[in-house]
């Protein structure tokens, strides 16, 4: 099997950002806890971040999402140890 269009389509370097990737990113950093220059710094280095990187920034949004729903808020925060191990 011919698998050289992939070594062409790469050139042996990582794929840059995706736009849905960039979109997920732009769309969601704000309703995170990440702090402002975190913030910052991850959208003025959307532009040179490749694939995977994306990936693991897209991975600590989601781990650092505020909830919404104050059920959800609270399981989390039981899930986090916030309460210590007193039994609620």
């Amino acid at each position: 099997m011919d698998d050289s269009w992939f070594d062409e389509l790469h050139n042996g370097e990582p794929s840059p950002i995706t736009d849905k990737q960039w979109f997920i990113i732009e769309g969601n950093i704000d309703s995170t806890v990440l702090s402002l220059s975190q913030k910052s710094d991850i959208l003025n280095s959307l532009q040179d971040l490749t694939e995977i990187e994306a990936e693991k920034i897209i991975t600590l949004i989601n781990e650092n999402k505020y909830e919404k729903d104050p059920k959800k808020q609270w399981e989390r925060m039981f899930k986090e140890g916030v309460f210590g191990h007193r039994d609620i």
